[in-house]
């Protein structure tokens, strides 16, 4: 007799759907050009959104400030995609790296400073 354990397929871990909704987003920036894209910017806020862990510490912290940054470029229809750029790659070092609260604080300090730099020249 076999035990249906044995033949059943393996569940996915929890966290493997996050490192595909980061890769996806790392190839839609790829994908944006230089000027404005309403329908690119619009396609990796969906995607960010779809980040099982926005708002929490660390990774799901950057995605959360992604998110804001592509809303405000979105409303204002202004664009940096370096700007967008730090942040996937904040995303990515948070992922891989899991830094220490010290690391993290810092990074996100620096992800809010890019933010409000957009958000005063919208304002201006």
């Amino acid at each position: 007799m076999v035990d249906d354990d044995e033949n059943a397929p393996k569940k996915p871990h929890r966290r493997a759907g996050d490192a595909d909704v980061l890769a996806l987003a790392e190839g839609l920036l790829m994908s944006l050009g230089k000027t404005f894209d309403r329908t690119g910017i619009g396609v990796l806020k969906t995607v960010a959104e779809s980040y099982p862990d926005i708002g929490r510490d660390g990774a799901g912290e950057v995605v959360a400030s992604l998110n804001g940054l592509l809303a405000d470029f979105l409303a204002d229809e202004s664009y940096d995609r370096e700007a967008i750029a730090v942040h996937v790659r904040a995303w990515r070092f948070m992922v891989s790296r899991k830094p220490d609260k010290k690391e993290r604080l810092r990074i996100l300090a620096g992800l809010a400073d890019v933010r409000t730099l957009y958000a005063e020249a919208a304002a201006a």
